[in-house]
């Protein structure tokens, strides 16, 4: 399971570092992170570029786990009963009509 989040976070680390003023990139927080079975976390996603997060579209990897939205910025993951290593996504929208996505890596134990 370490090599798997090891892959999963450097993957992560270049998604969200590669930014330029044109075009900004989504940064989840906290990532990684480490959840019980069947617990909760809260998720922050915030541009590169400072700009105002207008909304979000969340998804989560496993079949047993949720994350919901709770406003424009922040959504909830909620673990389900399988010990893994997992994704979440969030694709965004800025007050600038710009989108992208970011990733977050969870590890359930």
């Amino acid at each position: 399971m370490k090599k798997a989040l090891l892959c999963l976070l450097l993957l992560a680390c270049v998604v969200v570092t590669a930014s330029a003023d044109n075009n900004p990139t989504v940064s989840i927080s906290p990532t990684p992170v480490w959840v019980k079975v069947a617990g909760t976390q809260l998720f922050t996603a915030s541009f590169s570029d400072g700009s105002q997060v207008q909304s979000c579209t969340w998804l989560a990897t496993g079949n047993n786990n949720a994350v919901q939205g709770v406003g424009a910025s922040t959504a909830i993951f909620a673990a389900g009963t399988l010990r893994a290593t997992y994704v979440v996504t969030a694709t965004c929208m800025n007050s600038n009509g710009v989108q992208a996505m970011g990733l977050g890596v969870v590890g359930v134990y």
